[in-house]
């Protein structure tokens, strides 16, 4: 589990208890303002349970009568306390605590026979702030239930297309791939993912698609631009040479996210450094995976044919020996989606 969002949700957690316990305090004091008698209510009440409590300790009584009739009383206490609360705050329940999760109490962990165990809020909490933290924007909207393959010709055209098959016989072979990618992103030999292709043939529809399962499942994911991806190395690189103090959290997880996605690749500034930044990436990403999930997706408007011109041979050996490679192809989606919305409202 991410340490820096388990510290988050950690944070959460001891908030929301903060937050309870000032409204409960607000509330008991107009409570005892009002009403005194409710005071020595739970005065008594806190008496006869310290009695309860030391008795069970000490075995000072031979039967269980005693305990009987002490825990009648303090039932007595709290149902004329609770009757007071009626008839005073029209709620017998006004000084109860009410937590976001009934189950753990707003602690993030149950207690079960088989000893504690994180409680559902908590993972959910720990999706919640993937999501977050993953710089996708888009998933409620670009997710596999939003799938068309009807956008995709059904035709073979290679001088159009560029692919020996249909434009959707090939969109459903890179979708049959992506679920065996999010099924087994666990496996060390499990291969990145290139995709490339034209302008608005899905590429990144697809990767969000890809994202949001993964992040469904707990895992890390960092979506990030080419362009925007090369200026936070530029500038983590600047901040180091000036001898800066560094926060490392993004710069880090470019490194060590089990999905990274960098879109748009070959769209950033044209300078020597690149060259030398991805392949750093690819190859720590790359030695990293071995031990743990670390995989990447790379998507780009450049052929694999011509990456050459941009990166150099290094670079597109190592993307061929470690991605499996992937060309999109069809018509211009977002033009189509245009074309039906303009029609529609004729």
């Amino acid at each position: 589990m991410n340490k820096n969002i388990y510290n988050i949700i950690k944070s959460e957690y001891e908030n929301r208890q903060k937050e309870t316990y000032k409204l409960i305090s607000k509330k008991r004091a107009l409570v005892y303002s009002k009403v005194p008698l409710i005071e020595e209510i739970d005065r008594q009440i806190q008496i006869n349970g310290i009695k309860y409590n030391k008795m069970i300790l000490l075995k000072s009584v031979s039967s269980d009568k005693a305990l009987d009739q002490l825990l009648k009383k303090i039932s007595d206490l709290k149902r004329e306390k609770k009757l007071l609360l009626e008839k005073h705050f029209n709620d017998p329940d006004y000084l109860e605590r009410n937590f976001y999760c009934d189950k753990c109490k707003d602690t993030g962990f149950t207690i079960t026979s088989n000893g504690t165990k994180k409680c559902f809020c908590f993972k959910q909490q720990y999706i919640n702030n993937l999501f977050s933290q993953s710089n996708l924007k888009l998933l409620d909207r670009e997710n596999f239930s939003c799938f068309n393959q009807d956008y995709y010709p059904d035709v073979v055209d290679m001088s159009k297309f560029g692919i020996k098959i249909s434009p959707r016989e090939n969109i459903l072979k890179i979708k049959t791939r992506a679920f065996s990618f999010i099924d087994n992103i666990g496996s060390p030999e499990e291969k990145n993912l290139f995709f490339s292709g034209p302008t608005g043939v899905g590429k990144t529809f697809m990767i969000n698609c890809i994202a949001k399962e993964l992040l469904e499942r707990g895992r890390t994911v960092l979506y990030q631009s080419s362009p925007s991806l090369f200026s936070i190395i530029n500038q983590h690189n600047l901040k180091f040479q000036r001898g800066e103090i560094l926060d490392d959290t993004v710069y880090n997880n470019i490194y060590n996210v089990e999905l990274l996605i960098i879109d748009d690749l070959g769209t950033e500034s044209q300078t020597a450094a690149r060259y030398a930044e991805l392949l750093n990436i690819i190859n720590i990403r790359q030695e990293n995976n071995i031990i743990r999930p670390c995989k990447t997706i790379i998507s780009t408007n450049i052929g694999i044919n011509k990456l050459n011109d941009y990166y150099g041979e290094r670079v597109v050996s190592r993307i061929i020996g470690g991605f499996d490679l992937f060309k999109f192809a069809g018509r211009d989606i977002r033009m189509l989606k245009k074309f039906n919305e303009d029609n529609s409202k004729r």
